[in-house]
C-alpha cells in the first residue's frame, strides 16, 4: 500500500510537466485508454463498497500551496483498506487518486489497482497502475502494468533457502533481463518469487 501512496504523491508533487501534458493531448489512443481505466476502476470501488459493514474515514490533504487539494475517503472493512478516493475541494466532481484493493480468503492483497490525476492538465490520469501479487511461503512478489499493459515494476521481498531475499526492477531493467537467458531472471530466487505470476495484465487491465 506504501508503494501506491508514494508513487501517486509524487507525481501529484509535479505539477509543472508541459511536456507529458502535452504528449497526453495528441496521443488520443493513450487518453482514451487510461480514461476508461479510470472510470472502470471508479466502477469497481463503488461496487466494492457499496455494502453493509463499511467503514469509511474523510481526511482533507494537499501539498505546498494547495493544502486542502483535495478530500480523501478511505473505505475499510473488518479493519482492512478496501478503497482510498480523493476528490478535489474546489472541483467535487474531478477525482484526483484512487486506490482500489482486492483481498484472498486470507486477507492477503492478490491484486491492487491505482489511477492519479495532475491538480492541472485533467485531459487523462498521470499514472496508472495494475498490480499482481504473489505469496510463496516467506516470499511476498508483485508485479506492476500500467493500464497499456506495459509491465513497469517487478519486485519480491522475504526469505528463500535460508536467506533474505530483496528484488527490485524497474522497466529497463525488466526488458534487458528478459533478453538475458543467464540474467536475473533465470536465478533460483527470481522463480521462488515470481513463479506462475502472470507476464502480463490480461483481464486484470479491466479492474476487477
Amino acid at each position: 500500500m506504501r508503494k501506491i501512496a508514494c508513487l501517486i504523491a509524487g507525481l501529484a508533487l509535479s505539477v509543472v510537466l508541459p511536456v507529458g501534458a502535452e504528449t497526453l493531448k495528441v496521443d488520443n489512443v493513450h487518453v482514451r485508454t487510461w480514461n476508461a481505466f479510470a472510470r472502470n476502476l471508479e466502477a469497481l470501488h463503488r461496487r466494492l463498497t457499496d455494502a453493509d459493514g463499511i467503514e469509511v474515514r474523510t481526511s482533507l490533504g494537499g501539498y505546498a500551496g494547495r493544502p486542502h487539494f483535495y478530500r480523501q475517503k478511505e473505505y475499510y472493512r473488518d479493519g482492512r483498506l478496501v478503497s482510498r478516493v480523493q476528490w478535489e475541494t474546489a472541483h467535487p466532481e474531478n477525482l484526483h487518486t484512487i486506490e482500489v484493493y482486492i483481498r484472498d480468503g486470507q486477507g492477503r492483497v492478490i491484486r491492487d489497482y491505482a489511477a492519479a490525476f495532475l491538480p492541472d492538465y485533467r485531459n487523462a490520469p498521470v499514472q496508472t497502475l495494475i498490480t499482481l501479487h504473489r505469496y510463496n511461503g516467506d516470499l511476498h512478489a508483485f508485479r506492476t502494468f500500467d493500464a497499456s499493459g506495459y509491465r513497469i515494476v517487478e519486485r519480491c521481498d522475504g526469505r528463500f533457502d535460508g536467506h533474505e531475499v530483496t528484488l527490485l526492477l524497474d522497466e529497463d531493467e525488466i526488458d534487458e533481463a528478459i533478453g538475458d537467458p543467464k540474467g536475473i531472471m533465470a536465478t533460483p530466487e527470481y522463480r521462488a518469487c515470481f513463479g506462475d505470476l502472470a507476464q502480463k495484465a490480461g483481464k486484470y487491465l479491466t479492474p476487477q
